[in-house]
């Protein structure tokens, strides 16, 4: 048993999952990992630190019937050896946490099989191919953050690296209706980090989260 993804405006420019190796770097409990054996791949693997994450993964695979399609590694991207044996890798929400963005998106497509796809989504701004955004601190609350670029620049920084096809296939602010306190996530969410006098900046004075999914091709 798995879950089937919700086809959408994003996930129309993915590449069919049916029959693909696949990685999700940063899963977390594995929840999108469930979702793409829902799509038909043969194999999800998630990568994510937290050994918290990992107990929540094994008890949801128990539940779904000791499935071994589907696997977490409690490591990050820079402890997985160049594999070059996945058809897709997602890294979603992972981008702005790393120092070094370049060494990242290095270390992606050093999974990829030849011809194998990237999505790409993360925090972005507005602005041309050399808008990048460093916060000196926190942004929306957040402390672990480094790199914002404009979706343009992290094409161009997909392409320096390696990858082509390199296409921004969607880029939306992030709502108060998408990201909010519920009976289940009961602690801060988008409203407490959004300034209350302009909702289109943060509290810091940035601007309001907005964020952008790319697809690249690893030529190799």
């Amino acid at each position: 048993m798995a879950f089937r993804l919700e086809m959408g405006p994003r996930t129309a420019h993915i590449s069919p999952l049916k029959g693909r190796y696949v990685l999700d770097v940063g899963c977390g409990n594995g929840y999108h990992m469930w979702r793409m054996l829902g799509e038909g791949a043969e194999l999800t693997v998630g990568i994510d630190p937290s050994e918290l994450f990992l107990v929540q993964f094994e008890a949801i695979r128990r539940l779904m019937g000791n499935d071994q399609r589907a696997h977490l590694l409690p490591l990050g991207i820079e402890k997985l050896p160049e594999l070059k044996a996945f058809d897709t890798v997602f890294s979603m929400g992972v981008l702005y946490h790393r120092r070094s963005p370049l060494d990242h998106l290095i270390q992606l497509k050093n999974q990829l099989v030849k011809n194998g796809e990237l999505v790409l989504e993360t925090l972005v701004i507005d602005g041309d191919e050399n808008a990048v955004l460093v916060p000196f601190d926190r942004y929306a609350q957040m402390h672990n953050v480094y790199f914002f670029p404009s979706a343009k620049a992290l094409k161009v920084w997909l392409e320096k690296v390696g990858f082509v096809d390199v296409r921004i296939v969607d880029e939306c602010v992030t709502t108060t209706d998408e990201q909010r306190t519920t009976d289940w996530m009961t602690h801060n969410s988008l409203p407490d980090y959004l300034d209350p006098n302009d909702p289109t900046k943060t509290v810091e004075g940035y601007p309001a989260p907005k964020r952008a999914v790319l697809v690249a091709k690893n030529p190799d």
